[in-house]
């Protein structure tokens, strides 16, 4: 049972732009109105925002505020002292804790790390690799993995995209920013493609840095086989990922790849750059492999390539994987419980 009229503001930096924090704060946030809470949702991209939360907290409308992205609910705590006054809740989501915690943006991260009750990370190397750099804040981080949320969308055929019937199709939902690593995609598949000329590359996502996203674009213009599809509404994808046969995630760094974890969940095997917040995810030779390099990722297309029996296995070893760990009912509830437990505490207290 919720607390009773309780009402939850979530801040979240991004809800237009498809990011991994809009696409979990928009997952979250309509799922836990229908399980009972009253969730609003706040984008730091709206220009009257501060206008907006100020207004709310002299209202006193809410029980707890839940912000996502350490460095930007700092900003957002830093600029709204009255915040505080509230119990938080910060789910922290990957360039977070990858970058700017060890940027000079570490202040404002450690900041909003000291003043949430809770601090939710997406797996347990985070958690781990926390404890031992910021002991401090050990008592109050707790890991939460990504539920998947995909909307049924409409069916849509290789045919529309100009894909052939046997053509193998490698997937790379991203936004183009260099964190994302694209080129070593581009990199490894072309090194295949020289020597399989019936493969595919879609690469899905909006530009997000303009200078990298520019030198990516020119470059795949140059390259038939591989096809920019710009950014797809998230209603969408599923149509778009069902198109493919495995899933790329080349990130230098991760919070935990949301893309990737969709199309595992239709059947897709995936291929992970081993790097924090991939790392862990799957067992190697099991749901996908791990790559360091352009030649690892050429080798590992290759292999599926050649035997679709592994690739049909491991396709379904992913889809199971996703069933049994990273399902919305599971992520739902584990913040349910959290809510309750934070704001029983804060009334218990008060």
């Amino acid at each position: 049972m919720n607390i009773p009229n309780a009402r939850i503001l979530m801040i979240t930096p991004f809800a237009k732009v498809q990011r991994g924090n809009s696409l979990t704060a928009a997952r979250l946030s309509a799922g836990l109105n229908a399980t009972g809470w009253q969730v609003d949702l706040l984008s730091l991209e709206n220009r009257n925002w501060p206008e907006q939360l100020r207004s709310a907290l002299d209202a006193n409308q809410y029980a707890l505020a839940h912000g996502f992205h350490a460095l930007h609910f700092g900003r957002v705590i830093n600029s709204q002292p009255a915040l505080q006054d509230l119990p938080l809740i910060l789910t922290a989501t990957g360039t977070d804790l990858n970058y700017d915690l060890w940027s000079g943006h570490r202040p404002v991260v450690l900041a909003a790390m000291s003043q949430a009750r809770k601090i939710v990370l997406f797996n347990d190397d985070y958690r781990h690799n926390l404890t031992s750099a910021l002991p401090q804040f050990k008592d109050k981080m707790l890991t939460i993995p990504q539920g998947v949320w995909l909307e049924p969308g409409m069916a849509r055929s290789r045919q529309e995209l100009g894909i052939a019937a046997d053509e193998f199709v490698f997937l790379l939902a991203s936004g183009l920013r260099a964190v994302k690593n694209i080129e070593l995609a581009i990199d490894g598949l072309s090194a295949l493609h020289r020597l399989h000329p019936r493969i595919r590359l879609l690469i899905i996502g909006p530009v997000i840095e303009q200078e990298y996203g520019r030198a990516i674009i020119n470059r795949v213009s140059n390259l038939p086989w591989i096809t920019y599809l710009g950014e797809i509404p998230h209603s969408q994808m599923t149509g778009i990922l069902n198109l493919g046969d495995a899933v790329l995630n080349t990130s230098h760094s991760e919070g935990q790849p949301q893309a990737v974890l969709e199309a595992m969940s239709l059947g897709k095997p995936c291929i992970l750059t081993a790097v924090p917040g991939n790392l862990n995810l799957i067992q190697t030779g099991r749901e996908g492999f791990y790559i360091t390099n352009a030649d690892d990722l050429r080798y590992a297309g290759q292999t599926l390539l050649n035997s679709p029996a592994l690739l049909k296995e491991m396709g379904q070893n992913a889809k199971k994987l996703i069933e049994a760990r990273f399902t919305l009912d599971q992520e739902l509830n584990a913040y349910n419980r959290l809510y309750q437990k934070v704001l029983g505490s804060y009334i218990f207290h008060s």
